[in-house]
């Protein structure tokens, strides 16, 4: 049993996790052994040497990155790592919780995002990783259980971004060498739509994720390929079926070339593996009817039946900031075009509705005339 491990068996028979509420319980051995995992591989810190950085890089990466993690798993997640911070004596406590709570509505926001993603793409979501029958917490005196294998790590890349100017050179870059990469080549979109798609992925990972090149998330890189992009509203429908096949183009591209990692690039294609079944119907629809799609999936990620109108639209009102945040978060990008179009609606809204006149009405009358008895009738009147 290692070092962390063994702190987690005595967290798990403490006094601090007895003052856990039960929901926080059942899901504290799942939590810290997943969280324990990645700040390891992404990090390589152990349990006592948590940083309040570190630890808001790890929430929203490949620790909540399971769509099967439920609501409430991620209820318990903050709570959990506070209390688990605590029985450790960690110097920075003050600071590590600050960051949990700083950090704790981006981590829910990343969850939900990848149970939307996997229910517009049809995944099975495995029921092994939120079903808490697997991973309860072990009564007092029992081992703990061994961790689970995870998939990917996530990129190590430093996260202190480059300068907007500098991004904006790089895109350009990037753009001219799109024309020559073999990775472009022989495909359906054009070489200026591919370049298109290639500038408007970078610049929205950067301008609305904070991450450059080789320091791409896993959640952002499927907020921003599957959800963003498609209501971008100049985007064609041949555009649409084409994100896929174009990232991987540029992936491959930036692997061949050594501007991104093995991590990261295991991490890109991971993003994109599931996720043409969505594109091609996302693509099918209107951009108004492609937001409302993607409205109902993410309702549907919630364990809504969005079949039953009545049961939707009762959650729907019962849960009204939490799917506007949601549909906030992937309008972002496109802002001064929805206000634009709200402009209109109510410009026409504030407008008098003409009424059509009858064109009988119109239509140009006689001035009326004065009866006219012909002579023959004049004559016999005056005899």
């Amino acid at each position: 049993m290692s070092e962390q491990e063994e702190h987690i068996k005595g967290f798990l028979n403490s006094s601090t996790y007895d003052q856990l509420s039960a929901n926080q319980q059942k899901h504290a051995q799942n939590i810290l052994t997943r969280f324990n995992k990645y700040m390891t591989e992404e990090h390589q810190l152990d349990d006592t040497a948590w940083t309040p950085q570190a630890v808001q890089q790890v929430m929203v990466g490949q620790f909540i990155a399971d769509p099967a993690l439920t609501n409430s798993f991620g209820i318990a997640v903050a709570p959990v790592l506070k209390a688990y911070q605590k029985f450790l004596g960690n110097k920075q406590l003050g600071a590590i919780e600050n960051a949990i709570d700083e950090q704790r509505p981006v981590m829910n926001k990343c969850r939900k995002a990848h149970q939307t993603l996997a229910e517009l793409n049809g995944e099975p979501q495995k029921a092994a990783a939120s079903d808490p029958k697997n991973h309860e917490a072990p009564q007092k005196d029992q081992p703990a259980k061994e961790p689970a294998s995870e998939e990917l790590k996530q990129p190590t890349a430093p996260v202190k971004l480059i300068p907007a100017g500098k991004m904006k050179q790089e895109i350009t870059r990037i753009k001219k060498e799109v024309t020559t990469a073999p990775e472009f080549k022989e495909k359906e979109l054009s070489i200026a739509d591919q370049q298109y798609l290639v500038a408007e992925f970078l610049q929205l990972m950067y301008q609305e994720c904070h991450q450059g090149i080789n320091q791409w998330r896993f959640a952002d890189l499927q907020l921003v390929l599957g959800m963003m992009m498609p209501l971008d509203p100049n985007i064609t429908k041949l555009e649409i079926l084409n994100i896929v096949p174009t990232a991987q183009a540029l992936f491959d591209y930036l692997k061949r070339t050594d501007q991104i990692d093995m991590d990261q690039y295991r991490v890109a294609l991971k993003s994109i593996a599931h996720m043409q079944t969505s594109q091609n119907m996302l693509a099918s629809m209107e951009r108004r009817q492609r937001t409302t799609q993607l409205m109902l999936s993410y309702i549907q990620s919630q364990g809504v039946d969005t079949d039953n109108v009545n049961k939707t639209e009762k959650w729907m009102d019962a849960h009204q900031s939490q799917v506007a945040t949601f549909m906030r978060s992937i309008l972002s990008p496109w802002g001064e075009y929805e206000r634009q179009q709200l402009h209109k609606r109510q410009q026409t809204t504030r407008q008098p509705v003409p009424v059509e006149k009858d064109r009988q009405l119109l239509r140009k009358k006689r001035v009326p005339q004065g009866i006219k008895f012909s002579k023959k009738r004049r004559k016999k009147r005056k005899k």
